[in-house]
């Protein structure tokens, strides 16, 4: 069995005992399958690609540096995982428009467009208007929030443009960060339900393997479309 099928069935795995240690709160085993997920996905990366992407290693090794800050929860925690968060999210715009496509103005995508920019909007007003009453706090998360409106926006434009796995995937990473920063949001300051945390926290955890899996797609369509350029 090659490095990479072991390291993708280390990582299912993981992400299983993740999300049952923290539903029974079982701490020490949190730490250890938490802190193993990334690590472990990172070898499933680079056994799939030819060229290691530096971006992409910075996404996920922010995105770890974040969980290891989470893990120990620090009081008033949001004010340290924000940045290293925020600095993934701004990676992942980045990522995304590294090969953005020219848009094409059928009717479909400017509709679908719009409904979605409404939608984003009105989700970013309502997580930002919870924290009318911190205002050095709501300043922080209406910034992070601009940041979470473009990485949905830019991946829903990139599957209503053009449909590949990739894009696919892209979309379920965006909207996976994006339910798993509104469920934090809910859980830490509207109500401590245990069904908002494991929302919270699964949706961060699957968001890795489908941005991974993001990316290996569009280097596989990549030279696919290099092969067919030059026969």
């Amino acid at each position: 069995m090659k490095i990479d099928r072991i390291a993708l069935i280390g990582y299912l795995i993981l992400c299983v005992v993740a999300i049952f240690a923290n539903f029974f709160e079982l701490y020490g085993l949190k730490l250890f399958s938490k802190s193993m997920l990334i690590p472990v996905l990172f070898f499933y990366y680079i056994g799939n690609v030819k060229k290691v992407d530096f971006l992409s290693c910075a996404y996920l090794f922010f995105n770890f540096i974040g969980d290891s800050i989470g893990i120990f929860d620090f009081k008033d925690e949001i004010q340290y995982l924000i940045i290293p968060f925020f600095i993934c999210n701004i990676l992942l715009i980045f990522i995304m428009l590294k090969r953005i496509e020219k848009f094409r103005p059928t009717v479909f995508n400017l509709i679908s467009m719009l409904i979605v920019s409404l939608f984003l909007g009105y989700l970013w007003h309502t997580v930002v208007d919870i924290f009318k009453f911190t205002e050095g706090l709501q300043v922080k998360i209406a910034i992070y929030g601009i940041a979470l409106f473009l990485i949905s926006f830019l991946a829903s434009y990139k599957i209503i443009n053009k449909v590949t796995t990739s894009n696919l995937y892209l979309l379920l990473c965006a909207f996976c960060v994006l339910i798993s920063d509104v469920f934090y949001i809910l859980y830490n300051f509207q109500a401590k339900l245990l069904i908002f945390d494991s929302i919270h926290f699964s949706c961060q955890i699957f968001s890795y393997l489908f941005f991974v899996n993001s990316i290996i797609n569009r280097e596989k369509l990549s030279y696919i479309i290099n092969d067919s350029s030059r026969n």
